[in-house]
């Protein structure tokens, strides 16, 4: 198994940029993400969070931040 990590401003950049426009979505045409982006967008999220809760759990347990 691989782990693939990714720091908070790219997931940031990236839920601005999916965002649409109120000038787009006025012109009717419809910008966005295909549906496999926004899944892998909303798969990369989901376990971004369970790793920030596993460290948080981890510190709590041990009263050291492994990563320092």
């Amino acid at each position: 198994m691989s782990a693939v990590t990714f720091s908070p401003d790219t997931l940031s950049r990236d839920t601005r940029a999916a965002a649409p426009k109120a000038g787009k979505a006025a012109a009717g045409k419809t910008a966005g993400k295909g549906f496999f982006a926004r899944l892998m967008g909303a798969i990369i999220a989901a376990r971004m969070e369970q790793a920030e809760r596993e460290l948080s759990r981890y510190v709590q347990l041990n009263g050291r931040d492994p990563l320092n």
